[in-house]
C-alpha cells in the first residue's frame, strides 16, 4: 500500500495567528505602512511590466538595489521567496542525506523542521539560562557538524551575540558551514555582512520583510562570496521571484533615507515598550519574571502565566505572540502601545 514518509505525516504547520485584531503585535512585521507617493511610483512601475513574460531569472534589479543598499557586490547576493525559500534552498544545495546541522534553542522552530524535511540530522544546543548562546559549546557542538544555522539577534528572545562571538564561532570551525540569520540585525549594529568574503563557511541571510517593512512582498536574500553564490544561483528554480515583488522591493530599495528614518522610529519605540513593560514587571514581579533588552523590533518576556496573559489580550483584541514560557511583543505605534500597556496592567492586577 502506498504510503507517504514519516517526516510529511508527523509534521505539524506553523501556526500563525489568524483573524481581526485591533492591535497587531504578533508578527515582528513593520509598522510602518508604505507613504503614498512610494506607492504611486510603485503602481507606475508594476504597469510597466509584461505580465505574460516570465520574470528576471536573477532578480538583477532587486539585488542591485539590495547591494547597493549595503554597500555589496551584487555578485555575492542570491534572491529568493522570502528568507524560508532561501534557507531551504541553502539546506538542500550545501548539504546531504544524513549530514549534521546544529540549531540552538530557543530560536526560529522552521530551520529544523525544513532541516527534517531535508533528511539531515538536527543537533541542538540549549541557550544558557539568560537566553544568550553559550558560544563554547556552539563550537564544540559545530566541530561535530556540518553546518550552523541561528537566527542574530534572535527570534524569539530578541538577543543577539557580539560579532567578536561569531567571528570566533566562524574561525574555530572551518570545517562547518555557518549561516547566520540577520533578519532582524537592521535594528542592531553587530553584523557579520562585511566578512563573507573573508570566510569561506560563513553565509549570511537578509530580509525585506522586518526594517524594510515589504512582508506582504514575499523577498529574502543569501550573501555570501561569488563561487558560492554561482554555485546557489544554478540550483534555485529559474523564475523563483515573482516580477511584482521584484518590482516593489527593488523600488523600496532605493528610498534609503525613507528607510533608515522608518528603522529609527522603531528603534525608539521598541525602546519604549521595553521600559513600559519593565516598570510594570517591578510592579508584578511574580507575574512578569524577567523583561530582556531588545535587539530587535519586539521585546520578549518570561513568564509563568504567558498562556493567561496571551488570552487575555486576545479578548480585548490585542495580538501578540505566545511562547511556553514567555511573550514576544512587537513593538507597534505609540496608541498600539499605549492600549497595550493599559491592557497588561489591567490583566496583572489582583482580582
Amino acid at each position: 500500500m502506498f504510503k507517504l514518509p514519516d517526516k510529511v505525516t508527523q509534521l505539524k504547520p506553523y501556526d500563525p495567528i489568524t483573524g481581526s485584531y485591533a492591535v497587531r503585535l504578533d508578527a515582528n512585521e513593520s509598522y510602518f505602512d508604505l507613504p503614498q507617493v512610494l506607492k504611486d511610483k510603485i503602481a507606475d512601475q508594476i504597469e510597466q511590466i509584461d505580465f505574460n513574460r516570465y520574470p528576471d531569472p536573477i532578480a538583477t534589479e532587486v539585488i542591485e538595489a539590495f547591494a547597493a543598499y549595503y554597500n555589496l557586490s551584487p555578485d555575492c547576493v542570491t534572491a529568493g521567496n522570502g528568507s524560508d525559500e532561501i534557507i531551504t534552498l541553502l539546506l538542500n544545495t550545501f548539504m546531504e542525506k544524513g549530514q549534521k546541522l546544529v540549531t540552538v534553542s530557543p530560536d526560529f522552530s522552521m530551520y529544523g523542521v525544513y532541516a527534517e524535511l531535508a533528511e539531515i540530522e538536527v543537533m541542538t544546543v540549549q541557550k544558557k539560562e539568560n537566553l544568550q548562546i553559550d558560544t563554547d559549546a556552539l563550537i564544540a557542538a559545530c566541530k561535530e557538524a556540518n553546518a550552523v544555522v541561528f537566527s542574530n539577534p534572535c527570534n524569539p528572545t530578541s538577543l543577539g551575540m557580539p560579532r567578536a562571538d561569531v567571528v570566533r564561532l566562524i574561525e574555530a570551525v572551518p570545517d562547518c558551514m555557518v549561516i547566520v540569520d540577520e533578519a532582524y540585525m537592521d535594528f542592531w549594529d553587530e553584523s557579520v555582512l562585511d566578512l563573507i568574503n573573508k570566510y569561506p563557511n560563513l553565509i549570511v541571510l537578509r530580509t525585506c520583510s522586518k526594517a524594510i517593512g515589504l512582508a506582504a512582498a514575499r523577498m529574502g536574500f543569501a550573501v555570501m562570496d561569488p563561487y558560492k553564490t554561482g554555485l546557489l544561483r544554478a540550483a534555485k528554480s529559474p523564475y523563483n521571484c515573482d516580477a511584482i515583488s521584484q518590482k516593489i522591493c527593488a523600488t523600496v530599495l532605493k528610498e534609503q533615507t525613507l528607510l533608515q528614518h522608518c528603522r529609527d522610529e522603531i528603534i525608539v519605540q521598541t525602546q519604549r515598550l521595553y521600559t513600559a513593560i519593565t516598570e510594570l514587571s517591578q510592579r508584578y514581579p511574580d507575574l512578569l519574571e524577567t523583561v530582556y533588552a531588545p535587539r530587535t523590533n519586539f521585546v520578549f518576556v518570561k513568564t509563568a502565566y504567558a498562556r493567561e496573559i496571551f488570552e487575555q489580550l486576545q479578548k480585548a483584541g490585542i495580538a501578540v505572540r505566545c511562547f511556553p514560557h514567555g511573550l514576544r511583543i512587537c513593538a507597534g505605534t505609540r496608541r498600539e502601545q499605549t492600549l497595550l500597556i493599559s491592557e497588561l496592567d489591567r490583566i496583572l492586577q489582583p482580582k
